[in-house]
């Protein structure tokens, strides 16, 4: 009964470790393109990168490409470290794309009619939540799939020094974990009394839907209409997975803090889910 949502995990998780490896293939191919720095006085290192160039050896102890000339330095090498937050909000992305496209899972078991089964009879709810469950496996799977590529490419491109765990590494692990659930939730609470393909296109504009609240949000509405929209995104994933890091984040005057935007999330998974089982139990074939 299982093994057909497994079998669909599955399809799933390949055609997105495939994208992903892809594009970490491309990320290392294109790290060796040099970055160009422009400044008003010569470079300390001037004289030893002339040394450099007249014998032939062009790399640097750290293995990088550098040449250095009066006011000009050209480096292949990041100039910023590089927080491990981020590979986590870039595995979170990447989950919570993955978790709208299994959010159906009911609408898809929904597909047509129920199936009827001249067997015992059997708990509903539990059969909806054992089916969520392999969905739930999934996401994690595709989520520590994606952030053990994004190191390995950062470690093919030469750069793994530059990243630093920094102090909120392990509680954004549990929050962008969270941000993929509350895709898969909202999905699945939206979609689990829809039947035919309908399902499918509540999830595919699911993200534009989102990123209009936040948009009308920053609008200038009328008093209830403002309040309506700011209550709808309360239930905005978006809302919580926003992440900066270094002068980016101090541009930030409003930011939502990681206690907070993991109730948030959390707040968004239950009643995602209560939504979903609550639909599949009265459902009909």
């Amino acid at each position: 009964m299982y093994y057909k949502e497994l079998l669909r995990v599955r399809r799933f998780f390949i055609v997105f470790a495939l994208t992903v490896t892809a594009i970490g293939l491309l990320v290392v191919l294109f790290s060796g393109h040099a970055k160009v720095s422009v400044g008003d006085s010569p470079s300390p290192h001037y004289a030893l990168a002339a040394q450099h160039v007249r014998t032939g050896d062009k790399q640097s102890e750290s293995g990088s490409t550098q040449v250095y000339a009066p006011g000009i330095e050209i480096s292949n090498e990041p100039s910023e470290p590089l927080p491990f937050s981020a590979l986590l909000a870039i595995a979170g992305f990447v989950a919570a794309i993955f978790g709208t496209c299994v959010g159906t899972s009911l609408s898809c078991e929904n597909h047509g009619h129920l199936e009827i089964a001249w067997t015992r009879p059997a708990s509903r709810i539990g059969y909806a939540a054992r089916l969520m469950a392999v969905d739930v496996a999934g996401i994690i799977a595709i989520f520590a799939y994606t952030l053990a590529l994004c190191v390995a490419a950062i470690y093919a491109a030469g750069w793994l020094h530059y990243i630093v765990v920094d102090g909120q590494a392990g509680v954004n692990v549990v929050r962008f974990l969270l941000y993929a659930l509350a895709w898969f939730a909202l999905v699945a609470g939206l979609t689990a009394s829809v039947r035919s393909r309908g399902g499918t296109y509540v999830a595919g504009f699911s993200w534009l839907v989102m990123a209009l609240l936040l948009v009308l949000m920053d609008l200038s509405l009328p008093p209830a209409l403002h309040a309506l929209v700011k209550g709808l995104n309360y239930l905005n994933p978006l809302l919580y997975g926003s992440y900066s890091s270094g002068a980016e984040a101090a541009r930030h005057v409003a930011q939502i803090g990681s206690v907070e935007a993991m109730i948030g999330l959390g707040a968004i998974i239950v009643l995602g889910i209560v939504a979903a089982l609550t639909q599949w139990r009265v459902l009909e074939a």
